[in-house]
């Protein structure tokens, strides 16, 4: 796979970083808005912003580098009712899912940064690391919502589809920046930025193209052919066997952006001065 190599890269330096010596550890937490882009949003639309919020442990190895360890919750949506394309608009998907995730980061500081020294005690900063999230997409119905996973909307249940159940736990690149500002040696406040290219498809249930519903459903599961194919609601109804759905060639991602504040728990102490010499 084209990732494996620089994948390997980053686990390896964030494996190493403990080794590295410590300045000191914070612990905090974030809070601030996520963001989805995918096969519902591929515009860069900022309409559906939800909430998001974390928290995280950083061990600082030296003033150019930190690890951060993170656990962070998202609340993504989109609807193809506010889509400006016509054929969005006539295909009339939605969906709402909400995002955990693990992850570990290697931060880069684009200063010498010392919480403890005035004259360093901010910096910009880059960063990027790995991530394992599980998401649930969900959609409405009649005044109900429904796990779309399950309902194999694109004909996952089906053998004949050639498609297997995704699977709803699945792994990011997490890329970003930010700046953070010590205003008091023990704590410090900051701004993040960063992207999840992730490598799922299906984190807004849209893929492929529409299955064969007589054969992916039971006639009597009016639910999941409705939910597969919404387009009867707006007009005429146009979700065919092997029609395209979505777009299998783009991975869906995720945004996230807050405010972050930690606090110092352990710093190195430096020595005292000795009398010998």
């Amino acid at each position: 796979m084209v990732y494996r190599k620089p994948l390997f890269v980053i686990l390896l330096l964030l494996a190493l970083s403990p080794l590295a010596k410590a300045q000191d550890w914070e612990v905090g937490a974030w809070l601030g808005v996520t963001n989805y882009f995918g096969d519902l949003n591929n515009r860069t639309s900022f309409e559906f912003i939800g909430p998001g919020t974390g928290f995280f442990a950083r061990y600082n190895i030296n003033t150019r580098f930190a690890n951060k360890l993170g656990f962070n919750y998202g609340a993504v949506s989109a609807d193809d009712a506010s889509s400006g394309d016509p054929y969005e608009r006539a295909r009339n998907l939605s969906f709402k899912s909400n995002i955990l995730e693990l992850t570990d980061q290697l931060e880069f500081n684009f200063f010498k940064y010392d919480k403890r020294r005035d004259k360093f005690n901010f910096t910009p900063y880059l960063y990027v690391g790995i991530s394992f999230f599980y998401f649930n997409p969900k959609a409405e119905l009649d005044g109900n919502t429904y796990a779309l996973q399950p309902i194999g909307t694109e004909g996952q249940n089906d053998p004949s589809s050639g498609l297997k159940p995704y699977t709803r736990i699945s792994w990011a690149i997490p890329a970003g920046g930010g700046f953070k500002y010590s205003f008091h040696p023990a704590w410090t406040l900051g701004v993040e930025l960063g992207v999840r290219k992730t490598f799922t498809d299906y984190l807004d249930d849209v893929s492929t193209v529409y299955p064969n519903q007589v054969v992916s459903f039971e006639v009597s599961n009016s639910v999941a052919q409705a939910l597969s194919d919404r387009s009867g609601e707006v007009g005429e109804a146009f979700g065919k066997p092997g029609k395209q759905r979505g777009n299998s060639l783009r991975k869906d991602a995720f945004m996230t952006f807050g405010l972050t504040l930690s606090y110092t728990i352990l710093r190195e102490r430096c020595p005292k001065p000795s009398n010998t010499y």
